[in-house]
Formats: structure tokens, sequence, C-alpha cells
């Protein structure tokens, strides 16, 4: 167990937020958070540190997990399921994947963040969701100090949401365990332009030409957290009622909107951003990305407050168009 006092952050988040924290430990097996569980009952989890935005000095002290490796748990003829620790790089644990023609994950390439932090968001991307692969994991519950299973129907999986997220904090994932597909793949290729990217270069649908167009996308949309601060997707596709979506579509008939349930539509919530005229906006050292306006970067040395603050200008613009609250995707700490 590594202990760090009064340490800057800018290296752990990738907004590139410079705030300092207290106490930082770095823990590299079970032993060693069971260590900073005990010395340190409050501290909270840092995982890749893309879906923080720090606004403060960090008081509590942090766990960083720096455990590693990736095993096979168990394969039949169809089907492998690989047992990642929660140190892994999430983006490294698909090109694992791909690498290897398993499927289930190639669509969810160049996601930041560490395994750990996977289930607590339910992170999705291009019509995917880490449910559709997930299997299983092991946490630490903090209340028993005990080692405790969760199979997916235990997790309460929803949009970004899962029972670790409902729970604050009350569980430490130690590893996540994956059950894909070693042939006869399930691809899902109708979102956005996928299909249309593998007809272009003549290719076949298999993990790693999926996971190469995704990229490709994602590359040519999205800043690299190392060239412009930045957390992904700063706000949630937000969920309406079909009477509300009815409603707009009065004013907005080429608002795009996806289906739910009988009584819910998802709105792009990158439509609403560029509606409002925010695609590419900026404020000092902070703004909207030109390329997706999901997307809040740090252009230099802001601050948390100055990206926070001009969430809430979004957040006001597109209530006034709209009357949709969107609701941040980040956590704010």
């Amino acid at each position: 167990m590594k202990l760090y006092e009064h340490i800057s952050l800018k290296p752990y988040n990738t907004f590139g937020i410079n705030q300092k924290a207290d106490i930082l430990i770095e823990a590299s097996d079970e032993k060693d958070i069971l260590e900073a569980l005990t010395s340190y009952p409050t501290l909270k989890v840092l995982g890749g540190g893309s879906n923080i935005l720090l606004t403060q000095e960090v008081k509590t002290p942090l766990l960083k997990i720096t455990q590693k490796g990736i095993t096979t748990e168990r394969e039949n003829n169809s089907h492998i399921w690989l047992k990642a620790q929660a140190g892994e790089v999430w983006s490294e644990l698909v090109d694992y994947c791909v690498l290897r023609n398993y499927g289930g994950v190639e669509n969810l390439s160049l996601i930041y963040g560490s395994v750990g932090a996977a289930p607590v968001q339910n992170i999705g991307a291009y019509g995917v969701e880490l449910k559709n692969a997930f299997h299983s994991c092991e946490a630490i519950d903090r209340e028993s100090k005990q080692k405790v299973i969760f199979y997916k129907n235990d997790c309460n999986f929803g949009y970004r949401d899962s029972l670790f997220k409902q729970s604050k904090g009350r569980y430490i994932i130690l590893s996540v365990t994956l059950c894909l597909t070693k042939k006869e793949h399930f691809f899902k290729t109708h979102y956005g332009n996928i299909k249309a990217l593998l007809t272009e270069k003549g290719w076949e649908e298999t993990p790693a030409h999926i996971s190469q167009v995704i990229k490709q996308i994602r590359q040519s949309k999205l800043p690299n957290p190392i060239e412009l601060g930045n957390s992904g997707s700063f706000f949630k596709n937000p969920i309406i009622s079909r009477e509300h979506l009815l409603s707009l579509q009065k004013t907005y008939p080429e608002l795009p909107h996806y289906w739910v349930s009988v009584t819910q539509e998802k709105i792009p919530a990158a439509y609403l951003i560029e509606s409002c005229d925010l695609k590419g906006y900026r404020i000092g050292q902070v703004g909207v990305h030109k390329g997706q306006p999901l997307v809040l970067v740090n252009y230099g040395n802001a601050s948390g407050e100055d990206i926070l603050s001009l969430a809430h200008y979004i957040q006001g613009q597109v209530k006034k168009r709209f009357n949709i609250q969107l609701e941040m995707e980040v956590n704010v700490w």
C-alpha cells in the first residue's frame, strides 16, 4: 500500500483539473484495500478519473486500486468468461478481447476509465451497455468488510445507473467477469454510421473491424483527454414522456427520438445542446467541443467551478427552449 499526502490530482482526472487531495492511497491487492478501509473508513474510491469533476480540494481520503490482471474463468465451444481486475484500463480490456475475436464489448471501444468503475455507471456507447456482456463482479461490502459476488440480476442496471451508484459507495469493486462470444457473434451495427463505414471499407462484421470503425468515429468526434481535458459525455440523454415528445414535435418536427417504452422516449442531448447554438461555444478556458456538443472541454487551466458554471448555463438554455432538464453524467466532487 502506498500513501501520498497533499498530492495534486491533475494526473488522476481526465479534465486535467489541478485540485489536491489530502490523502491518496494506492492499493495493489485486496489486503491493501482492507488495510486502507481499516485506517480510513470514510475513504472514497477514485477510478480512472474519467467521470469526475473536481471543484474543490478533496479532504476525504481517496483509494486508487492499481491491481491488474485478465484471466479466463471458464469457457466452452461458444462462450468465454473473462475476469478482469478493477485496476485494468477499460479500453485495454476491450482491445484484449477483440484481438482474440471475443464478441460483446467491441462497441465499447475507446471509453476512458477503469474496469472497476465500469459497472457503477453501466457504461455504454453505440447501442451497447456493459450489462449486455456483464456476468458478475466481486466487491467488498464496506459495512461487513466481507467480499461478495454480484451477478447481473443483482446489479439493478439502468441507463448510466446501477446498484453500486445507488448505494453511494457502499461497495468497492475488485474485479469484473464478462461473458463473451467466441463465435456466432451478435453485433449491433445499426447505431450511427457503423454499418456504412464497414461497407465503405469492404469489411465483414467482426469484433476487430467494428472496434476499429468505432475508434475511427470516436476519434473524429471526441477529443483525446491527453490533448484536451474532458470527461467524454458530460450529460445523459434525457428520457421524456411521449406526451412531451408530441408537444415538442409541433415546433421541432425533426426532433430525433428513440423508443424506451410505451410511455417514454429518449432524446439525444447533443441535439438539444446544438439546437441552442451552443456547439463550439466557449467562454474563457472552458467550452463545448466543436465536434461533439455532449463534451465539455478544458482549454487550459480551467477550474472545476468554471466547467460546472458552463454546465449550469447549458442546462438553463436547454430547459428554457425544450422544457427538458439535462442531468449531468459526471460526478461533481
